[in-house]
Order: structure tokens, then sequence, then C-alpha cells
């Protein structure tokens, strides 16, 4: 039953879209417990639920770095 349930989870996808941020941006390299992944950036890519989650999380943070950037530039 474990066994069955932790193919369920591995097979499930989740479609994520990176947006390049310039010409020769084309991955990402990610990695979540010792599994590695390189996404393309520019289209949407079926990932695991754990590797999605991780890109949402950095997608977040780069965001959040770039509204401090301009706050503490126009001050």
């Amino acid at each position: 039953m474990a066994n069955q349930k932790k193919k369920t989870l591995e097979t499930a996808t989740v479609p994520v879209f990176i947006p390049k941020t310039d010409k020769n941006d084309d991955a990402l390299f990610v990695a979540v417990n010792g599994r590695r992944m390189l996404i393309r950036k520019g289209e949407t890519v079926e990932v695991p639920p754990a590797f999605a989650e991780v890109i949402a999380h950095s997608v977040q943070a780069g965001q959040e770095a770039e509204q401090f950037i301009s706050s503490v530039a126009n001050t």
C-alpha cells in the first residue's frame, strides 16, 4: 500500500511557467531532497508538486528582492 501511494505522488505533476529574464537564460536548476531537475524557461513544463513549490518560492523571493531594491533606490 505504501509503495502504491508513493508511486501516485511521484507521478503527479503540476504545470509551471518560468519566464526568461534575458535571451541567454534558458534553464533553471532545481534540487529537492537529492532529486535534481533542469527546467526549461519560457514555456510551460510539467513538474512534480515539490519542485513546483520550490519554484514558486524562488519566484516570490525574486519579486520581493526587486521591490526592495527599487524602494531603496528611490529614497
